[in-house]
């Protein structure tokens, strides 16, 4: 499988594994990805970063225990919380302490063949909403 890697302030494509799918998690192949300026920052040496980038995306659900995913086009919420702390007890699990930032924060980003990725993170994309539309769903997100 095809990455997109940073480390040390280079960006270069690698050979790498297959994710492996956790219970409660879909592959995703990617079909459109978003740069943004978070995306250059972290080229940059932005937390440290070193993996795979990728947050603004749409892909089609390639593995998923939820068979209504499968096929679908979907984008994708970037905070993958514990659900199991105090903080996402109260239902603030977007501020989860615990929590992966998909293609930021100890989650390989999208910018991947294959990205895995918790289904209730999912949200399927309307037929009507081409792919270059729906790559905004993340930033359009965090405006809000």
């Amino acid at each position: 499988m095809i990455a997109v890697h940073f480390e040390n302030h280079r960006a270069s494509f690698r050979t790498v594994s297959k994710p492996r799918r956790p219970e409660g998690y879909a592959l995703v192949r990617l079909l459109y990805g978003g740069i943004c300026n978070t995306d250059l920052e972290l080229l940059r040496g932005y937390y440290g970063f070193s993996g795979t980038p990728g947050h603004e995306f749409v892909g089609e659900v390639v593995a998923a225990d939820n068979e209504r995913l499968l096929g679908r086009r979907v984008v994708g919420e970037i905070n993958c919380a514990c659900w199991t702390c105090e903080t996402c007890r109260k239902g603030l699990n977007t501020h989860c302490p615990n929590r992966t930032v998909i293609g930021i924060l100890n989650h390989d980003g999208a910018f991947a063949d294959l990205i895995a990725v918790p289904q209730r993170n999912l949200h399927a994309v309307p037929d009507s909403l081409p792919d270059d539309i729906a790559v905004f769903t993340e930033p359009v997100a965090a405006a809000f």
